[in-house]
């Protein structure tokens, strides 16, 4: 037997190397993901909590601004309205609602949906303004306007009724103090006018489907015909005036 071994190539570590070493790197690999994983979590939660806490901070401060959109709302919707003594025309007595939200709000903390329900507030403003103006450029116009409004009514109640549920919706889910109306209910306002003109739209509606220029149907025959003894007609008259002349 020879007193020297030598061995070519790479030789693998003994058995009770192996041993010693693997428990100690399962220890140190799982408590590397603990630690992480720990880290992670307290980030996320922090995260969270901070989140919240500036949704909290954006919900005082849109709580008061919709609270007077509120009440600016009901102000139009029972909006008296005044005769010019000089013109005879009707007018509002009440100011349209105006609204505009800071560029420095930091609208990520809400949720997406509920950001972007109070952030188009305005639009709807602007949506029923030119609405109403439509109306009383082409509606039934003076004395009355009726049509117009009508239509600032419909358009107001339902912003309104909006404005009054995001308002609920701040108090519920991120503590802001609801403002105690007492015996003043602004929704059952809006929901009533609501009602009240769908009803009259439908009335309308009906009235002018059952007057005779809209039931009345004439053939393109009939009407070709009506053409030709009109144009004949106007031909006879030139005529005339001609010999006249």
């Amino acid at each position: 037997m020879s007193i020297f071994e030598i061995t070519i190539g790479h030789s693998a570590p003994p058995p009770s190397l192996l041993a010693a070493i693997f428990p100690g790197l399962v220890v140190a690999l799982v408590g590397g993901i603990v630690v992480w994983g720990l880290t992670w979590l307290k980030e996320v939660t922090m995260a969270k909590r901070n989140r919240h806490t500036e949704a909290e901070v954006l919900a005082f401060s849109l709580a008061s601004e919709l609270d007077r959109l509120v009440s600016a709302c009901y102000e139009v919707v029972n909006d008296p309205q005044e005769e010019d003594r000089e013109t005879g025309y009707w007018e509002p007595t009440v100011d349209t609602p105006k609204l505009t939200w800071g560029s420095d709000l930091k609208w990520s903390s809400f949720p997406r949906s509920l950001q972007y329900r109070i952030r188009a507030l305005p639009n709807k403003i602007d949506a029923a303004v030119k609405s109403c103006a439509a109306e009383g450029e082409y509606g039934d116009g003076p004395p009355d306007f009726s049509d117009y409004f009508r239509e600032r009514e419909f358009r107001f109640s339902w912003i309104g009724l909006e404005a009054s549920a995001l308002r609920f919706e701040l108090s519920k889910n991120y503590g802001v103090e609801y403002l105690d109306r007492g015996s003043w209910d602004p929704d059952d306002s809006f929901k009533e006018k609501i009602a009240k003109i769908e009803k009259q739209k439908e009335e309308l509606a009906k009235a002018r489907k059952n007057h005779p220029f809209f039931q009345q149907k004439v053939p393109i025959e009939e009407l070709e015909k009506r053409r030709s003894e009109l144009g004949a007609a106007l031909e006879v008259a030139k005529a005339k005036a001609n010999t006249t002349w």
